[in-house]
C-alpha cells in the first residue's frame, strides 16, 4: 500500500527584503514547503517581481489582517527590522503558528520569549548567521575541546572588494548595524557573563593573504553566555572589516556626536554608502582548552561569497541567513525540535544543522568542523 502524501508545510514570509526573498527562493526549491510572501512595500514588490515571486500585500500593522494570514500558515518567518517582531510574535502565538524570525536585538528576544511561555508552537527568534549558526559552531567545537578555556568568535559580512574609505556597503539592515556599534556586547570573562564596550579591543587578523581588523561589536546572543558560562572562562565576539574602517566609524560617532543623533548617522549611511550584493562572508570561530593535560585548539573556517542565480546575484549573507532559516524550518516539519515554547538557538543540536540538506553546501565549503 502506498504511504500516504504529505501535504506540504505552509510557511509564510513576512518582509521581502534581502533574506526574505532568498528563503522563498530556497524553500520553493522544494515540495516539502508552500511559501507565501507578503510585503506591502514598493520596493519589496520590485525586488520580489526581479525573481519570479509572487507578493501578497500585508502589513504587520494590520494585526487583525495579519492574524488571519498568520492562522493560514504552519509557521511564521519575520524577516523584519526588529521593531515589528514582536507583534508578529504576538499574533502567531493566538493563532497557534510556529514563530521565527532573524532579530539580533536581546531587548526584543526577551519581550519575545516572554510571548512563548505558554504558546501551542514553537518559537524560535534569532535564526541567521550571527546569532545561529554561530552559536552552532561553537557549541560543536567546545564540545571538541574537553576543558574550554577561551573561545574567540570571529564574524563578517563586507564587501569582497574595499571601493571606498569604510571598505564597507549595505549588505544588511541598516538599523541593526548602527544598534552593533553603539550597544554593549555579551561576553564571559572569568566565566561570568559580562558586557564589553563596542568598538573596543581592536586586533589585526590575516585571512587568504588578507589584511582585516576585528573588534567587539558582535551579535553573541546573551542565551549563549548563560549555557557556557561557569565552563568557558573567556568568550568574546568581534565583528570583522576592512583595515581603517573602525578609525572612520569613530570619527563619525564621537567626533562628530553622531552616537547621539543615530537618525541621521542612518540618514548619512543609506545615502552614501553603495548597496552590495558581491559580499562575503568571513566566519572564523576558535575553542582553546585542554585534553589528557595537553594544550589544545580547535579552529573552524568559513569564507562564503555572492552565487548568481537566474541572472541575480544572491549575496553571501542572502543565501547564508535563508539557509539557515530553511534548515529550522526543515527540523520543524520533521518533529526534531521541541513542539511548543521558546526555542534558544543553543537548544537546536548543532549535528541537526549539520546534517539538514539546506546547510549542506555550507558545511562541505572550506575547512571546519
Amino acid at each position: 500500500m502506498p504511504a500516504p502524501v504529505q501535504s506540504p508545510f505552509r510557511c509564510l514570509v513576512l518582509g521581502a527584503g534581502r533574506v526574505g526573498t532568498a528563503l522563498a527562493l530556497t524553500l520553493g526549491d522544494t515540495p516539502d514547503f508552500s511559501v507565501t510572501l507578503a510585503d506591502p512595500t514598493e520596493p519589496a514588490r520590485e525586488r520580489a517581481g526581479a525573481l519570479g515571486l509572487p507578493l501578497i500585500d500585508c502589513s504587520p500593522a494590520d494585526g487583525a489582517a495579519l492574524e488571519r494570514l498568520i492562522g493560514r500558515h504552519d509557521a511564521v518567518v519575520a524577516a523584519l527590522p526588529a521593531s515589528a517582531c514582536p507583534a508578529v510574535a504576538a499574533a502567531a502565538a493566538r493563532a497557534g503558528v510556529h514563530y521565527l524570525d532573524l532579530n539580533e536585538d536581546s531587548p526584543v528576544t526577551a519581550e519575545i520569549a516572554g510571548i512563548a511561555v505558554g504558546a501551542r508552537r514553537s518559537f524560535v527568534p534569532q535564526c541567521g548567521i550571527s546569532p545561529g549558526l554561530v552559536s552552532a559552531i561553537t557549541l560543536a567545537l567546545v564540545e571538541e575541546v574537553a576543558a574550554p578555556r577561551d573561545v574567540q568568535i570571529r564574524v563578517g559580512i563586507l564587501p569582497r572588494h574595499s571601493t571606498n574609505r569604510l571598505g564597507y556597503g549595505l549588505t544588511w539592515d541598516v538599523n541593526a548595524l548602527i544598534a552593533e556599534y553603539t550597544n554593549p556586547s555579551a561576553a564571559l570573562m572569568d566565566g561570568r557573563p559580562v558586557t564589553l564596550p563596542p568598538l573596543s579591543g581592536r586586533e589585526m587578523l590575516r585571512i587568504d593573504g588578507s589584511t582585516f581588523e576585528a573588534f567587539v561589536s558582535g551579535s553573541v546572543p546573551a542565551s549563549l553566555c548563560r549555557r557556557l558560562a561557569g565552563r568557558v572562562e573567556t568568550l568574546v565576539s568581534k565583528t570583522i572589516r576592512y583595515e581603517g574602517h573602525l578609525d572612520h566609524v569613530t570619527f563619525l560617532l564621537d567626533d562628530l556626536n553622531l552616537r547621539r543623533r543615530p537618525d541621521l548617522l542612518r540618514s548619512l549611511l543609506l545615502n552614501a554608502l553603495p548597496e552590495v550584493e558581491d559580499d562575503q562572508l568571513i566566519i572564523f570561530v576558535s575553542a582553546r582548552g585542554a585534553r589528557n593535560g595537553l594544550a589544545k585548539e580547535r579552529n573552524w573556517m568559513r569564507r562564503i561569497t555572492a552565487v548568481e542565480r537566474n541572472g541575480t546575484v544572491i549575496s553571501a549573507l542572502r543565501r547564508t541567513a535563508a539557509a539557515h532559516v530553511a534548515a529550522v524550518l526543515d527540523l520543524l516539519r520533521e518533529g526534531a525540535l521541541p513542539a511548543s515554547g521558546l526555542v534558544a538557538q543553543e537548544d537546536i543540536a548543532p549535528g541537526a544543522l549539520r546534517a539538514n540538506r539546506f546547510l549542506g553546501w555550507f558545511f562541505a565549503e572550506g575547512e571546519g568542523v
